[in-house]
C-alpha cells in the first residue's frame, strides 16, 4: 500500500509488511525527545496517522529510506531531522543502504527491533555499522518506555569508551535473551493464573447458584408447611374424601391382583454400567486363559518380564489383589519384584513375606529408609533379571492376559522398545472411566501422559537413560517415558484394557492435594525434554483439564500465503478477510484470493478494489485445482488453505499453527473450528467412521474437554480439514498436492493428509487456533460416489483401522464413545 505523502503528515515510514506498534509508540517518542522533528522508519503509515495527530509531533512519512531519497526536492537542501527512529527488520540484507540514507537526514538514530528481529544478534551488528559511520551509542538515554531494547546512537559523540562498546553489547545480548525468556515464562504463568481465576470464578458462580436454589427450596418448604396448616386445605380434604376413597381402594386391589404368588428375593447387585457391560463381554474367560497358556508354547521368544511394584503402607487386601493379578497371568515367564519402601504399617510388614513365599517368582526387597517411589523403583531395576520391565502400582490390578498380549506382540515386533495398553479405573462400584488410547501420538503425549498403564519397557533402554529420577516424583513415569522416546520410535500399542488403576485417597489419580505437585513435576519433565531436543518453548498447565500446553517459540518465522478460494458470496469473503487482517498477531503473511468465475457486480467491484492479490480460475468448482493453481502462482514457503466462510476469533490463531508447521516432522496443522453457536465443527478427522471420514467431536460444546481431555489438547490425527490447513510448500510438492483429477470436491484434504502420513509426516490438531466456520454458507458439499470409491481403493487399510482412533470406540460417530 502506498505511503502517505509529505503534505499530509510530514512523517517518514519505511514499510515493514504487517508490522504493528504499540498504541502509545509516538507518544512515548514525543516524551523522550520533546518537540524534535522525527523520521520514523519501519512502521506502516496508516497505523501512525492517529497517533501522530494525538501526539502533535512533527515528522516525515515515506514508504522506504530509498523512497525518502527519491522524493527529496530536486533543487534545494534536504531538511535534516533531529531524530530518526528505525524499526529495523529481522534480516540485514538492506542495512547498508538504509543506514546510508538515515545518517544523511538525522543527527540521532534510535534503533528499535521490528517483528521477528533477533535483538541479541541484530543490535550489536547495527551498533558496529553506525560506529563506522561516526555514531556512538548513548547508554545513558533511557528509552525503555519506547521499547525495552531501544538504543540511541548520536553522531560525533565522545568515543572515550569505544573499547567497551563490543563488551557492553555482548553483555546486553545475553541479558536481553535472558529477559525475553523470563518474560515468556511470566506470560505463561499469567495465562495459567488467568485460567485458574476463571475456573475459580465459575465454581464460585455455581456455589452462589446452589445457595440461591437452596434458599428458594427453603422458602418453598416453608410455604408448603403454611399451606398445610391453612383452614381451606382442611375443608378441602373433608369435601374430597368421598371421591378419593374409591380410587385408593381400586389401586390397592389392582396392586394385589398383579402381585405374583411367590416373591423372588432381591439381589444386591446393581445393574452394570454401559462400560461394565462392555468390559464383561470383552474380558478373557478362564477357557481363553487356558488356551493362551497352551499358545505360549509356540512362541519363538519368551522373554522374562520383571514387574516392579514399590510398596509403602499398602492396605493388605489391595496389595494381595495386585499380587494375585500377577499370579493369574496366562504368560508364565515373569518375576514380581516387591520393593518395600520402609513401610511402617504392621499389616503391610506382616503380609509382604507371606506374599513372597506364595511363589518363587515373587521376590521381596526391603529398603532401610524410605526414599520415595523413584528410589524404590530404581532398587527394583537393580535386582530385576528380566529383559523387559513392567510397571505395576501396589494397589492396581492386571488383566490375566496382560503379559500374554505383550509377549504375543513381541513375536511379530521383536525390535519394540516400549509397549503400552488401554486402561480403566477401579472404584468401590466397579470398573469405570476407560482410557481407550490412540497408537503412538507424540503431540498427545506432550499434552498428557496417556501411555501411563500398562507399560512395559526394554530394560537395557531404561538403564541407558538413567532409570527413574527422584526430583520428578509424582510424574516419574512421565519423565522416564520422555527420555525413552528421545531414543526410540519403536513404540507399540495394544488396544485392550489390560490394567485397572485403583481410585483411592492415596493415588495420584484422585488425590487433589497431590495433583499440583504431580502436575508441576510433569511440567518440569516436559520442559527438560524440550531443552534436550533443542526446542525453544514453554509449558503451561491447564488446571481445568489437568493437561499441558506446550507452546513452542517460532524460531525461524517464514511468510505464510493465505489462499482463499471464492465464488461470489462477498459478504462472507469480506468478513473472512477483514477478520484475518484485524485479528492476526503473526505479521508475516499475505492474502491471495482465487476468484472462481464470480458473476455478481458486487464481486467484480470487491476484487477490483481489494489491496490483496487476486488470482482468477475459470471453470466448474474444483477445490483441488483452485488451490494447486494458487500454490504455483505464489512463492511463500508456508501455505494456509482457508475457506471463505471462516471467521477468525482470537489473534493468536496463526501463531498457534505456525509453531507446529516449523517442525520438520510435521506435514500439516489443523485448527479448532466452531459453528456460530459455539459448538464444534472440526477438531480433527477420524477415518472409517460413518463411511470414509468424520469430524471428531462434532456438535460438542466448544469448551467441553472431550473424552480423556482430547478435545482441548494438541494431538495427532490422520487428517485435518482443508477449511483451515497449514503446510510447508516443500511438503505439499513432495506429496503431489491436491488430487484435482480424481478428488476435485470432496476428501481431497483427507487424501492430502494421508499422503503426508505415508511420507512419514505428522498431522497436528491444535485447539489453540480457534475460528468460526460458517460451513456450507456459500456451497453445500455433496459426497460423490466416485470420490468415495477412490478413497476406498486408495486407503482401504486405514479406513478399517485409523491409528489415532482406538478400535474399541464407536464406528458410527466420531465422538470417542464406546463401540459395540
Amino acid at each position: 500500500m502506498p505511503a502517505t505523502g509529505f503534505n499530509q503528515y510530514n512523517v517518514g515510514v519505511l514499510h515493514t509488511a504487517g508490522h504493528s506498534v504499540r498504541a502509545d509508540f509516538v507518544r512515548m517518542l514525543a516524551q523522550a525527545f520533546g518537540g524534535a522533528r522525527l523520521v520514523i522508519v519501519g512502521v506502516p503509515s496508516e497505523e501512525l496517522a492517529e497517533q501522530i495527530a494525538h501526539a502533535g509531533v512533527e515528522a516525515t512519512v515515506c514508504a522506504s529510506a530509498r523512497e525518502l531519497a527519491e522524493r527529496r526536492p530536486a533543487n534545494g537542501r534536504e531538511p535534516l531531522a533531529e531524530v530518526a527512529v528505525w524499526v529495523y527488520p529481522k534480516t540485514a540484507a538492506e542495512d547498508a543502504a538504509d543506514l546510508a540514507e538515515l545518517v544523511r537526514v538525522a543527527e540521532q538514530i534510535v534503533l528499535v527491533p521490528g517483528p521477528g528481529a533477533e535483538v541479541a544478534k541484530r543490535r550489536p551488528q547495527l551498533v558496529e555499522s553506525l560506529r563506522e559511520l561516526g555514531f556512538a551509542p548513548d547508554y545513558d538515554c533511557d528509552l525503555a518506555a519506547v521499547e525495552s531494547s531501544a538504543l540511541r546512537m548520536v553522531r560525533g559523540a565522545s568515543a572515550g569508551g569505544d573499547a567497551l562498546v563490543p563488551a557492553v553489547e555482548s553483555a546486553f545480548a545475553r541479558l536481553n535473551q535472558r529477559m525475553r525468556g523470563l518474560e515468556r515464562i511470566l506470560r505463561t504463568r499469567m495465562s495459567e493464573l488467568e485460567a485458574a481465576d476463571l475456573h475459580i470464578a465459575r465454581l464460585e458462580e455455581k456455589v452462589l447458584s446452589l445457595k440461591e436454589t437452596k434458599r428458594q427450596l427453603k422458602l418453598l418448604k416453608q410455604e408448603k408447611q403454611e399451606l398445610r396448616k391453612c383452614p381451606e386445605r382442611k375443608i378441602g380434604q373433608v369435601i374430597l374424601a368421598p371421591y378419593r376413597l374409591p380410587q385408593k381402594l381400586y389401586r390397592e386391589i389392582e396392586k394385589r391382583r398383579q402381585r405374583p404368588a411367590t416373591v423372588e428375593p432381591r439381589h444386591s447387585v446393581d445393574s452394570p454400567s454401559e462400560y461394565q457391560a462392555w468390559l464383561a463381554r470383552h474380558r478373557v474367560t478362564p477357557q481363553q486363559v487356558e488356551a493362551m497358556r497352551l499358545a505360549v508354547r509356540s512362541f519363538q521368544h519368551q522373554p522374562l518380564i520383571s514387574i516392579i511394584t514399590p510398596v509403602f503402607n499398602t492396605p493388605v487386601s489391595w496389595l494381595q489383589a495386585a499380587v494375585d493379578s500377577v499370579l493369574a497371568q496366562a504368560y508364565g515367564n515373569w518375576e514380581l519384584i516387591l520393593i518395600d519402601d520402609a513401610s511402617t504399617d504392621v499389616g503391610t510388614l506382616a503380609a509382604l513375606p507371606i506374599f513372597a513365599a506364595t511363589d518363587p517368582r515373587v521376590r521381596l526387597t526391603r529398603l532401610a529408609k524410605s526414599g520415595g517411589i523413584s528410589a524404590a523403583s530404581n532398587r527394583g531395576l537393580e535386582v530385576a533379571k528380566g529383559e523387559w520391565i513392567g510397571l505395576l502400582d501396589h494397589d492396581d490390578l492386571l488383566e490375566p492376559d496382560a503379559l500374554f498380549q505383550t509377549a504375543k506382540l513381541l513375536q511379530t515386533q521383536p525390535d519394540a522398545d516400549l509397549i503400552y495398553s488401554d486402561e480403566d479405573k477401579l472404584t468401590e462400584q466397579g470398573f469405570d472411566a476407560p482410557l481407550f488410547k490412540p497408537d503412538w501420538s507424540p503431540d498427545f503425549f506432550l499434552s498428557y501422559n496417556y501411555l501411563c498403564h500398562f507399560t512395559t519397557l526394554r530394560r537395557a533402554l531404561v538403564e541407558e537413560v538413567g532409570g527413574f529420577r527422584p526430583e520428578f516424583d509424582g510424574a516419574q513415569d512421565y519423565d522416564l517415558f520422555l527420555r525413552i522416546v528421545e531414543r526410540t520410535q519403536r513404540i507399540h500399542h495394544i488396544p485392550r484394557v489390560l490394567y485397572h488403576w485403583r481410585r483411592s485417597a492415596t493415588s495420584t489419580s484422585d488425590n487433589i492435594r497431590r495433583k499440583p505437585k504431580a502436575l508441576e513435576a510433569g511440567r518440569n519433565a516436559i520442559a527438560e525434554h524440550l531443552r534436550r531436543r533443542g526446542e525453544a518453548g514453554h509449558v503451561a498447565i491447564d488446571w481445568r483439564t489437568h493437561a499441558y500446553w506446550v507452546k513452542r517459540e517460532v524460531t525461524h518465522p517464514r511468510k505464510v500465503c493465505i489462499i482463499i478460494p471464492a465464488r461470489d458470496g462477498i459478504p462472507l469473503l469480506s468478513r473472512c478477510v477483514e477478520s484475518v487482517v484485524k485479528k492476526t498477531s503473526y505479521h508475516d503473511y499475505e492474502i491471495v484470493m482465487v476468484n472462481n468465475d464470480s458473476q455478481s457486480e458486487e464481486a467484480r467491484e470487491y476484487f477490483s478494489r481489494t489491496p490483496h492479490r487476486v488470482l482468477h480460475f475459470s471453470g466448474p468448482f474444483n477445490f483441488s485445482a483452485i488451490n494447486n493453481v494458487a500454490v504455483e502462482e505464489t512463492e511463500c514457503p508456508w501455505l494456509l488453505f482457508l475457506n471463505n466462510d471462516v471467521e477468525i476469533i482470537e489473534s493468536e490463531w496463526l501463531s498457534a499453527m505456525v509453531e507446529h508447521v516449523q517442525r520438520p516432522e510435521v506435514g500439516a496443522v489443523g485448527a479448532r473450528l466452531l459453528y456460530p453457536n459455539d459448538t464444534i465443527q472440526h477438531a480433527g478427522v477420524v477415518l472409517g467412521v460413518g463411511g470414509i471420514a468424520q469430524h471428531a467431536f462434532r456438535d460438542f460444546p466448544a469448551e467441553d474437554p472431550g473424552v480423556c481431555r482430547q478435545l482441548q489438547v494438541t494431538r495427532n490425527y490422520s487428517s485435518v480439514t482443508g477449511a483451515c490447513l497449514l503446510t510447508r510448500r516443500e511438503v505439499f510438492h513432495e506429496v503431489g498436492g491436491f488430487d484435482e483429477e480424481r478428488l476435485p470436491v470432496t476428501f481431497n484434504d483427507v487424501d492430502l493428509c494421508l499422503k503426508m502420513r505415508r511420507a512419514g509426516y505428522l498431522i497436528v490438531y491444535t485447539p489453540f487456533a480457534k475460528l468460526y466456520h460458517h460451513e456450507s454458507a456459500t456451497r453445500r458439499r455433496s459426497v460423490e460416489a466416485r470420490e468415495t470409491e477412490v478413497m476406498r481403493e486408495r486407503w482401504a487399510e486405514l479406513l478399517v483401522r485409523d491409528p489415532y482412533y482406538n478400535p474399541n470406540l464407536s464406528r458410527e460417530r466420531a465422538d470417542f464413545s464406546l463401540g459395540a
